[in-house]
């Protein structure tokens, strides 16, 4: 990637900018909770907003790289960081939680809906923060491709989130979630019916695509960074960010450490396979 007109954005620069963004994004996830009440998962208390701030900080420094070397402008720029926060994390969570407990329908759906606008408060922030300051002079190559191409593609990377879900998921289920849910009935933990699962799956797959292509292709650069860089951006807000806001603290230490690995090898691997889809490979002269 081209970095002689930008502005150099350091490692401490960009946590100072990322902990501005988690602040911003504590404040509004308590907001929302206020506003849904009872319906919400969580209190706007002490604790959650602390929570929170962690998982917008972690969000932000996901972004970065993307929003700091974008080759968009600053509204496609906003929109981009919004549809893979909007897709990935608000309507996938939204959209499973509702199938995962069709008694809370309404709590997921309205959850989903302030959830996208937080996800646009949260994208203009990044892009305020991390947006470089001179506009970039690389351009993102151009495809030949049609829009039967692009969908295909992001069908294709939904069916690897699929085919991922479920073999890191049974794979961690034979050696440690399933003895610990039948062995701890103190958590009330239970799998929803295996029918349920598939088709929450097969809706949220497809989203994975449509975040990882938009964001993405905003970038102008070689496709193995590129596709290292989406592996931990769908992780952070597919995956540990929520876990952290509604999960981590309620589960014992080996739980956590076990479903944290699986939703990494699950997101990261679907990161790894949306980049070599959406992203051309560059002659070597310009990969430099």
């Amino acid at each position: 990637m081209d970095t002689a007109n930008r502005s150099q954005l350091s490692l401490g620069t960009a946590f100072l900018r990322s902990l501005a963004v988690g602040l911003v994004y504590a404040i509004a996830s308590a907001l929302a909770a206020a506003i849904l009440g009872p319906l919400s998962r969580l209190a706007p208390t002490l604790d959650n907003v602390v929570v929170w701030f962690i998982a917008g900080v972690l969000v932000a420094l996901a972004l970065a790289p993307f929003i700091s070397y974008s080759a968009w402008s600053r509204t496609q720029t906003i929109l981009a960081a919004w549809a893979v926060l909007g897709f990935v994390r608000s309507l996938g969570l939204g959209i499973e939680g509702s199938l995962f407990k069709p008694t809370q329908t309404l709590a997921a759906i309205l959850g989903a809906l302030l959830g996208i606008l937080v996800s646009l408060l949260v994208a203009w922030c990044c892009t305020l923060m991390f947006f470089p300051r001179v506009p970039p002079s690389e351009a993102v190559p151009a495809t030949p491709w049609n829009w039967w191409s692009w969908t295909w593609r992001v069908l294709l990377v939904g069916l690897a989130y699929f085919v991922f879900y479920f073999v890191f998921g049974a794979t961690n289920a034979l050696l440690y979630t399933k003895s610990f849910y039948e062995n701890n009935p103190q958590y009330g933990l239970s799998l929803p019916p295996t029918a349920t699962i598939f088709l929450a799956q097969l809706v949220r797959g497809p989203l994975f695509g449509l975040g990882s292509l938009f964001i993405v292709r905003s970038v102008a650069g070689p496709r193995r960074g590129l596709a290292v860089w989406l592996g931990l951006l769908l992780f952070v807000v597919g995956g540990l960010a929520p876990y952290l806001e509604t999960t981590f603290r309620t589960m014992p230490l080996g739980f956590n450490l076990a479903t944290l690995v699986e939703i990494f090898l699950q997101n990261f691997l679907t990161g790894l396979v949306a980049a070599r889809l959406f992203v051309p490979r560059l002659p070597a002269s310009e990969a430099r």
